[in-house]
């Protein structure tokens, strides 16, 4: 069948085969070798497990749209079988294997292909992963507002039941509790909803990353073997449902079923999709969560080393496109890029290491100033500040996945350490005391590094007291880590989290960095790579990451698979 040039870019361009002067017709993937056809049958009888396939030029252009038969080697199959997914030739349907199967033409056949391929590529990069990502940040902002609503529900009921004095508080204890237990399972479900949203990102960023490879190399048997994925992405995409509970006062009344007069909670936890899923399918999205979910790499990669002209890397954060900001020894906050470029750079009265850095979901740079007592934010290339302190100076700083700041801070003589939790400018919590009234952080160890962690954990790095501290939302002390393990003290400067929830923490003393879980159970070190006393860690795209040490160098590494 005749291909029509005009609509399509298959051409055939005559160049010679690389053992001889004859046209080229096919290459050997292995050999990366042009082949005409003589020289074809004689390699393929020489190397018979190599894959001989059509010839691309330098752009991706299909030399050769045909694909030489596996069994007849010295045949075409100008047909393809739907039913065993395989091209034919001629000789193949002869022998009567493909009766009452559906065959189509391979040239009509690899149209189609190309035209699914590229409207789903289309469709992933453009449609879906817009809806994938605004569905994560609205579900950010759903997590942030969740507790105000039921806080406000607890004191309607609270105050309702001041009014029953004694006779009530068993009553009060049962609504509370459930709503509790909503407040839980809701804020429960968001979370692994957010845990979904970003494991689908991830995917389709790699499922469209891996379709235009295929595009740029356009191997006619993987394409006329691929299957669409955006109909099981999009499959996948939950839909949201957030309860709204209420609750309706009754008149107070002197009766001895105060249960029945006290009034009534809609009572409704919050699930995922529990009307769209029967358990088939929510087996079919376990498996693909189990299954699609990055683990470790047995073997580390170190992708580049990246040259800063500072003397020392004492906090950097990475944004998605690979950029990096970084403050080191001077009173300055750089922005570069990885070929090492100083993009733009920011004054502040700060100096080693006395600036923290972090970035808004949104990309916006936050940071604090030690001297200057204050919580800057840069927006349009301005510095505002939206946090200024009194008796207290700043020394690091983390967004939250609900878009709060978590502000580690020092006082004026040095004596204590705390770390707020702010909303805009408004304090919302002080993890200063644990929930027995006793002290979080040792006395005179001011050096907090914080960063919260995907699990809601506010994970804290307590340098000269050699320990990683890990509270829960509530301020309750989840579980400590220290390690002896190494040749010198243990010293942790930076920390940070993936998104596996696994804890990154630097071992100054030691040059190298641990890697726990969630739970504090060590999983391994980075060591090694040309790491020398590391001050600070960020992790960009889920699976990478970012080490500055005391050489002014960072180092990229590569850690899930």
């Amino acid at each position: 069948m005749a291909c029509d040039c005009s609509t399509t870019s298959w051409v055939s361009i005559p160049e010679q085969c690389d053992l001889c002067d004859e046209p080229t017709f096919c290459r050997c993937s292995e050999c990366q070798i042009k082949l005409c056809r003589s020289c074809s049958k004689e390699h393929h009888s020489q190397e018979s497990t190599h894959n001989i396939a059509p010839y691309l030029t330098d752009k991706g252009e299909i030399k050769s749209t045909s694909v030489s038969c596996r069994i007849h080697f010295d045949k075409m199959c100008e047909l393809f079988c739907q039913d065993c997914e395989a091209p034919v030739c001629q000789e193949c349907i002869t022998t009567g294997h493909h009766n009452y199967h559906e065959l189509k033409n391979t040239q009509d056949l690899l149209h189609e292909k190309k035209k699914t391929i590229e409207r789903d590529t289309k469709e992933m990069e453009n449609v879906l992963e817009t809806e994938l990502i605004n569905i994560r940040k609205r579900l950010g902002v759903l997590v942030s507002t969740s507790s105000s609503k039921y806080e406000d529900l607890e004191e309607i009921v609270v105050q309702h039941g001041k009014k029953w004095h004694d006779a009530v508080e068993k009553v009060i204890e049962t609504y509370v509790s459930e709503i509790q237990q909503m407040k839980t399972g809701e804020k429960d479900t968001l979370r692994q909803l957010t845990m979904e949203i970003v494991n689908l990102i991830y995917n389709t960023e790699r499922s469209v990353k891996f379709n235009k490879e295929m595009l740029k190399v356009f191997e006619a048997e993987k394409i006329l073997k691929y299957k669409t994925k955006a109909d099981d992405i999009r499959s996948k995409i939950p839909e949201i449902n957030v309860p709204n509970p209420s609750f309706t006062e009754y008149e107070v009344a002197e009766s001895k079923i105060v249960h029945e007069n006290f009034g009534v909670l809609k009572t409704k936890v919050m699930s995922i999709d529990d009307d769209r899923r029967n358990s088939r399918e929510l087996h079919v999205v376990q498996t693909f969560l189990e299954h699609s979910f990055p683990k470790l790499m047995e073997k580390m990669t170190l992708l580049s080393s990246i040259e800063t002209a500072l003397s020392a890397v004492y906090s950097l954060s990475c944004m998605e496109n690979g950029e990096l900001w970084v403050h080191g020894t001077d009173n300055s906050i750089m922005r570069i890029d990885r070929n090492h470029r100083k993009l733009e750079r920011i004054k502040t009265m700060s100096f080693d290491g006395n600036v923290g850095i972090t970035l808004k979901q949104e990309g916006e740079l936050v940071y604090t100033d030690f001297e200057d007592r204050s919580v800057n934010i840069l927006k349009k290339s301005q510095t505002h500040a939206v946090i200024r302190l009194s008796g207290w100076k700043p020394r690091d700083v983390c967004a939250t996945l609900e878009g709060d700041l978590l502000v580690s801070m020092t006082s004026d003589d040095e004596k204590t350490a705390k770390i707020v939790k702010y909303r805009n400018t408004k304090a919302l919590k002080e993890y200063y005391h644990d929930l027995r009234g006793r002290p979080l952080f040792p006395t005179g160890d001011t050096a907090l590094h914080v960063t919260e962690n995907r699990n809601w954990d506010v994970c804290v790095a307590v340098s000269s007291a050699q320990v990683v501290i890990v509270l829960n939302g509530l301020g309750a002390v989840r579980f400590k880590y220290s390690d002896k393990s190494g040749k010198k003290e243990f010293r942790p400067m930076g920390i940070a989290t993936d998104g596996q929830c696994h804890i990154m923490v630097t071992d100054y003393f030691n040059s190298r960095v641990h890697v726990l879980d969630k739970d504090g159970e060590l999983l391994r070190h980075i060591e090694g790579h040309g790491i020398y006393l590391p001050l600070s860690v960020s992790v960009c795209n889920y699976d990478t990451i970012y080490i500055g040490d005391s050489t002014g160098k960072i180092k990229q590494i590569q850690h899930l698979k």
